[in-house]
């Protein structure tokens, strides 16, 4: 971990009303569930599984899976989100089969040294001051023949917005790094390099999606004008085809180990 890792502690009640309580939040939660059902059965028939969401944030998909009779680990820097994690987990009375460690994903392992079935890691890298490093530090987290659950903020998608905009000096000047004290990732990732990343690590990517393909395009009037229920509709049927799943505002990656 390093000092310049960013800790969401300071903005901890914007991050669950700007992510998470938004439709943007719900077209995400939407695509995630969908592909993690389909590409792992075993998440709906089998044993139980041993989970860790490294980055939980507030942890709403682990509380999900955790529903599902699973075993979580939760880790995040910041002890605001941890703490509103486990008061989720005690409200929808899941804490019994919860864990959680207010720890980052590089260090996790000095608290519990167990890999694990499934590791998530949402929307995390893109905060971290060295990304390249985490897939290795995540490796050694899931067991051979276990899987990675990988969400990062997509270069590819801010360079698109911009270019339809106008941005044009934006984009030659290549800096699409958000302000220190915004929801806007400070390091965007190409996913080329992700890929890349998990291949040397040893994993073999499986299946891909993009999270809001077209959602974050649109004009406000016809966001205001549309159910949000149509929205997610065809933002599930586009997400895994391409170009649309380039142009995600994230990328969801499913790897095994």
């Amino acid at each position: 971990m390093s000092a310049l890792d960013r800790n969401f502690d300071s903005l901890a009640g914007r991050f669950k009303n700007n992510i998470y309580g938004t439709d943007k939040g719900r077209i995400r939660l939407a695509v995630l569930w969908q592909q993690l059902l389909e590409k792992l059965p075993q998440l709906t028939d089998g044993p139980p599984l041993r989970i860790l969401d490294a980055g939980c944030g507030l942890g709403v998909l682990a509380l999900r899976l955790a529903e599902l009779g699973h075993q979580l680990v939760l880790c995040d820097i910041s002890a605001k989100l941890l703490n509103q994690a486990r008061d989720a987990a005690a409200e929808q009375q899941q804490n019994n089969k919860i864990k959680f460690h207010h720890t980052s994903l590089f260090d996790i392992a000095k608290q519990d040294d167990q890999p694990y079935d499934l590791v998530l890691c949402h929307a995390v890298l893109e905060w971290l001051a060295e990304p390249s490093l985490s897939i290795s530090a995540l490796q050694p987290l899931v067991k051979p023949g276990g899987h990675l659950s990988l969400m990062f903020y997509n270069i590819n998608s801010l360079v698109y917005r911009n270019l339809i905009r106008g941005n044009l000096r934006k984009v030659k000047s290549g800096q699409f790094a958000g302000e220190i004290n915004s929801l806007t990732p400070q390091h965007p990732l190409n996913p080329d390099d992700v890929y890349h990343w998990l291949a040397d690590s040893g994993f073999t990517l499986l299946d891909r999606a993009g999270v809001r393909v077209f959602y974050d395009y649109m004009e406000k009037r016809t966001k205001e004008r549309l159910p949000i229920e149509a929205i997610i509709e065809m933002e599930l049927a586009h997400s895994r085809k391409e170009p649309y799943l380039s142009l995600g505002r994230y990328v969801h990656v499913l790897a095994q180990h």
